[in-house]
């Protein structure tokens, strides 16, 4: 989105220079931020190949600060910031993007977006509202080697009181070689001013992640951003929707197209020839997002994943719409703005493509020249979306996206990379496996049953052969306390070749959970090398049962009363235990007079 300012300097002939400025569609307000609030706008990842802007209010993709000078913010191929301060290297696939909310309150549409200004204030919320600012209420960012053993003031000051993601040692949890997160509400009145939008607050508080690899190839290609939003307010919201609203400007602005893949999820902006002027040349990129991972919605046959978490009687909705516009076709009501959410024209009408109508614009292929194709190339703004769904009040949802950018011969094979970027494995690292020890690991009387271990299986797919490079001995876990030993397993059930088992004490493992009745997820991470000295690093999650064996009525507590309900259920035909594990007190895998042996000695022996 850029205009562009000829400039005729007649000096005995006559000369034409052309120069590119971004800017918003024209009627458009410029960004207003209260200098009272602690906008974080000179934040940016920049891991791998690609350099993007990313702040604490809603938007990334915009260098809204100008610490570039131009104004799009997200380069590629990015080398390093010389580069793009010599103007050698500075060619930008996106000007700006940001997450939209919109749905209904008592039947009237709510919206909260960020675009070329942003309905969002930085920070978490507090009784139903915003808080006041705070310098704290910025973009964290955590580099792979500035962790534990090496911190950097991110990780020294992470803002845990805030939200930010932990572990169960209460560390904070490192996502890639690079990681950016900061939390951000829509509750301020006063922040509700952009012309696409203008209603009432909503009440959400988002938490957003975003991170990408040092990685020379594909990988390197790509970013993740996931959303975790909460409905703190006091409202119900139907018929919501989530959106991903980008304005792609591909080298040169003025040749773009866009399109969107149904089966996958997927949207992207492509060049309409094979010369993008004065940017990529013959060469132009394709730049797509992808919706790994939707928002819930109940579905009493399915099971959904919520960050890792399977919710049985929900399913994951996919991109649900796709809508685009164009420079000067931009909404300018809510309702304009809710329209396109919903995979409708600006005006609301469905759209129409040979005699169906359809939630997805440009849904063909351009790479075979089939299907429902756009034309006319100009400056494009895409949007995918899922929706609709219910937030009541206390109610969550997540998001993940990823973004890609393909960079072939030519812009056909451009969109071909783009997609199978877009649609490779997450992440692209050996095709590891994890699983527990052969029985869940639980809450016990630390006390009565030391000493004691857990363990945690680790290995790989031997159907990737990268994976049977790796050297045992530099494996290395992270977010566990440390292991007592390290055994090489030669066949164990669920992998496909040898295996590695951890031993942990388990008192320490378990000690900040000792209060827990409900069973909770972390994630830890095992780091290591291959033979030839390349590093990996591997993500997975454990899950902590949280009953304590002997606590037979699930009160959080054992005391006399898990002892009567032993006795009734051995000697007078009471109900069993809802979890028998918790009468398996000497760990046996059987449940008999011997446990209630355990638990008297526990009681009354100490």
């Amino acid at each position: 989105m850029f205009t562009l300012y000829r400039t005729i300097v007649t000096i005995g002939l006559l000369c034409l220079a052309a120069s590119v400025l971004a800017i918003p569609p024209t009627g458009t307000e410029p960004p207003v931020y209260d200098n009272s609030r602690s906008w974080d706008n000179t934040t940016y990842i920049n891991a791998g190949n690609i350099l993007m802007f990313v702040t604490n209010h809603g938007n990334f993709g915009w260098d809204i600060a100008g610490v570039f000078g131009y104004d799009a913010g997200t380069f590629y191929p990015y080398v390093d910031n010389a580069s793009i301060n010599d103007g050698s290297l500075d060619d930008c696939v996106l000007y700006a993007a940001g997450l939209w909310v919109g749905g209904l309150v008592n039947g009237e549409i709510r919206m909260a977006i960020a675009e070329y200004s942003d309905e969002y204030v930085p920070g978490p919320m507090e009784s139903g509202t915003h808080m006041p600012d705070d310098p704290s209420f910025k973009v964290y960012k955590l580099y792979i080697d500035s962790l534990a053993s090496n911190p950097n003031s991110d990780y020294l000051n992470w803002p845990v009181d805030q939200g930010a993601p932990v572990d169960g040692m209460g560390q904070p949890v490192m996502l890639g070689d690079q990681m950016l997160w900061a939390v951000y509400n829509d509750a301020d009145p006063f922040q509700h001013y952009n012309n696409a939008s203008s209603t009432a607050p909503l009440g959400i508080e988002v938490h957003q992640t975003t991170w990408a690899y040092d990685d020379p190839g594909g990988l390197g290609n790509t970013i993740f951003i996931r959303y975790k939003l909460f409905n703190k307010g006091l409202n119900t919201i139907e018929d919501a929707y989530i959106s991903l609203w980008t304005d792609p400007d591909l080298g040169d602005f003025t040749d773009d197209l866009v399109g969107c893949d149904t089966l996958d999820d997927l949207f992207f902006c492509y060049n309409s020839d094979n010369d993008d002027a004065g940017h990529y040349g013959s060469t132009p990129p394709a730049v797509g997002f992808k919706v790994l991972s939707g928002p819930v919605v109940p579905s009493p046959s399915d099971t959904a994943d919520f960050d890792g978490t399977p919710m049985p009687g929900y399913k994951n909705l996919g991109m649900t719409s796709f809508s685009k516009y164009i420079n000067g076709t931009d909404p300018s009501h809510f309702q304009e703005s809710y329209n396109y959410m919903r995979g409708l024209t600006r005006y609301g009408s469905p759209y129409v493509y040979g005699g169906d109508t359809l939630s997805y614009m440009h849904s063909g292929d351009p790479v075979m020249g089939t299907g429902d194709l756009d034309f006319d190339p100009s400056d494009r703004r895409g949007m995918g979306s899922c929706g609709p769904l219910t937030l009541m009040p206390g109610d969550s949802q997540y998001i993940l996206i990823k973004m890609a950018v393909g960079h072939g011969d030519d812009r056909l094979s451009s969109i071909t990379l783009m997609k199978e970027l877009l649609n490779s494995p997450q992440p692209q690292v050996p095709m590891l496996k994890t699983a527990t020890s052969p029985h869940p690991i639980s809450m016990i009387m630390l006390n009565a049953l030391e000493p004691m271990q857990a363990s945690v299986i680790f290995g790989y797919d031997a159907d990737y052969p990268r994976g049977k490079d790796f050297d045992y001995a530099t494996l290395l876990p992270s977010g566990l306390p440390s292991t007592d030993s390290i055994v090489i397993v030669p066949e164990y059930p669920g992998f496909n070749g040898e295996a590695v088992r951890f031993y942990f004490p388990l008192a320490e493992l378990l000690t900040p959970y000792e209060g827990l009745c409900d069973s909770t997820v972390y994630t830890y991470y095992i780091s290591g090398g291959f033979f030839d000295g390349e590093g990996f690093l591997f993500e997975t999650r454990l899950t902590i049962h949280g009953h304590r064996s002997g606590d037979l009525n699930l009160d959080g507590i054992v005391d006399i009363s898990d002892l009567i309900y032993m006795v009734d259920y051995f000697f007078t035909g009471g109900p069993a235990p809802e979890l028998l594990e918790t009468a398996d007190l000497d760990q046996n895998g059987t449940v008999d007079i011997s446990d209630m042996l355990v638990l008297i000695e526990h009681m009354f022996g100490q």
